[in-house]
């Protein structure tokens, strides 16, 4: 099961509606800063538990407007899933179009007044709702509220706080569930069978167990029940505790020379660090093992490239990419080292940008411009970042004339292609003053493109004005729709 869509109202600095479409595998989020990227982690959240409504709304809304999220969930697994004993009351929710599955969830600070199951129902921002195909509204399920948490785990990685929940030993986070994973048959060992027998000695049945030690107290107790209440026995019981129950108890210490820290004493880098290595470990795990249908958990990580060099950003992108063949993931991200080996089949890609000071975003164009030499730099960082660069100019224009060659070989020669590029609907109105071997000079007219390729190409001539970004992205423009 996975996250295919997210809708938002007026939720942060997304005024209005805005709709957001995931893969079931890599998503990437790119953009500026403050432009609402991390907010998409927090509207996940907001479903999950409740959150008042002047927390979540735009600060631009008025007190009449409202704030909402809705989450779309799809997978082969999902039907296997709400058959599973917690998630039973969603069954008659699951929508089928056409064989495939989805389940639609909201939360909303709209105030509604329904029908449900015959009776009147008030639903307001403490409730889950989920889309009911038959009824075609939202309704609120007996309990859905305290199972919303049963459909999915998230685990969120910040880049600006600790990361003490990825090393909680917990079995619904990462490290809970590497331990779990690797002990699953522990309880079967000699090891564990000598420790029951400890234990029994030790608190049940030993001669100086510790029942035996409390027996005086039971017969206090017991005597003033007797004597107030009526016969009646009482016994202190120690049973074996679950092993889960000891994980629980567990820390991950680190030690630097010879120095050892509980490693949520460490700071932010290190803890990160570790957060990182624990699902990468979690990542090998997980897709050597045959997991029954359970609830799947989802990442949500926040700049993954803070502290890491480029070349352990290749290995993290490697572990994501392992990860999200069985779990969903979401990277915020600044580097175009995680989006080198961008796939338009299993990855998306959603820009953020600012709008009158609005939050904004798109789904990003696909990287296959240079087909299998995509993506390269110059286009990682002009679609990812808005970055208009040189070395994008020079690909663009290098492609394009490749396969005008292709076409006819007299395209090599710069009048020939300058020629193709016209007849394409680029226009030859730019002034390029040529430096001849002579040291002489001439005028010459040519499309912005071809200029521009010249003036890069040939730093010795000085006798042009440098292009400015504006002209460069302008010229990008003209150069892309021969591509596409």
């Amino acid at each position: 099961m996975y996250i295919s869509k997210i809708a938002l109202i007026n939720f942060k600095g997304f005024k209005g509606e805005h709709i957001l479409n995931f893969d079931k595998g890599l998503n990437f989020f790119v953009g500026d800063n403050n432009c609402g990227k991390s907010s998409i982690f927090e509207a996940v959240e907001f479903v999950r538990t409740k959150r008042l409504r002047e927390e979540v709304i735009t600060k631009t809304a008025t007190d009449k407007e409202i704030v909402s999220v809705e989450m779309e969930f799809k997978g082969d697994d999902l039907q296997l899933l709400i058959e599973t004993e917690p998630l039973k009351k969603y069954q008659s929710y699951l929508i089928d179009t056409n064989g495939e599955k989805s389940l639609r969830v909201m939360r909303s600070s709209q105030e509604n007044k329904i029908l449900q199951d015959k009776k009147p129902k008030e639903l307001s921002i403490s409730n889950v709702r989920v889309f009911n195909p038959s009824t075609n509204q939202f309704e609120n399920p007996t309990g859905a509220d305290n199972t919303i948490t049963a459909l999915f785990d998230a685990q969120f990685v910040w880049a600006d706080s600790n990361s003490s929940e990825v090393t909680d030993f917990s079995k619904t986070k990462i490290c809970g569930k590497i331990i779990n994973t690797i002990t699953k048959d522990f309880i079967n060992s000699g090891t564990w069978k000598n420790f029951a027998r400890v234990h029994e000695k030790t608190f049940v049945n030993g001669e100086q167990s510790l029942a035996k030690v409390l027996k005086p107290i039971e017969k206090k107790i017991q005597d003033i029940l007797c004597d107030q209440y009526g016969e009646t026995e009482v016994r202190f019981t120690f049973s074996l505790p679950e092993l889960e129950n000891f994980f629980k108890m567990g820390t991950i210490d680190l030690s630097e020379n010879g120095i050892e820290t509980k490693s949520s004493e460490k700071g932010t880098g290190m803890q990160r660090a570790l957060a990182l290595a624990l699902i990468q470990v979690y990542a090998d795990i997980s897709s050597s093992s045959n997991r029954e249908v359970s609830k799947p958990i989802i990442f949500f990580i926040d700049e993954p490239e803070t502290f890491l060099h480029p070349r352990a950003q290749n290995k993290l992108l490697d572990a994501l990419e392992k990860i999200s063949e069985k779990s969903q993931v979401f990277v915020v991200t600044h580097s175009p080292y995680l989006l080198k080996k961008f796939k338009k089949e299993t990855h998306s890609m959603n820009i953020f940008s600012k709008e009158n000071g609005l939050n904004k975003v798109e789904q990003g164009k696909e990287f296959d411009l240079f087909g299998v030499s995509s993506p390269t730099w110059g286009e990682i960082n002009y679609y990812a970042f808005g970055v208009s660069s040189t070395e994008f100019h020079n690909e663009l224009y290098g492609f394009i004339q490749a396969k005008a060659i292709l076409e006819d070989e007299k395209n090599y020669y710069e009048e020939n292609f300058e020629q193709y590029l016209v007849g394409k609907g680029i226009n030859q109105d730019q002034m390029y003053i040529h430096l001849k071997k002579d040291g002489t000079t001439e005028e010459k007219k040519q499309t912005l493109p071809t200029k521009i390729r010249n003036i890069i190409h040939h730093p010795e001539n000085t006798y042009n004005k440098k292009f400015t970004n504006s002209e460069l992205r302008t010229s990008i423009e003209l150069l892309i729709p021969l591509l596409i």
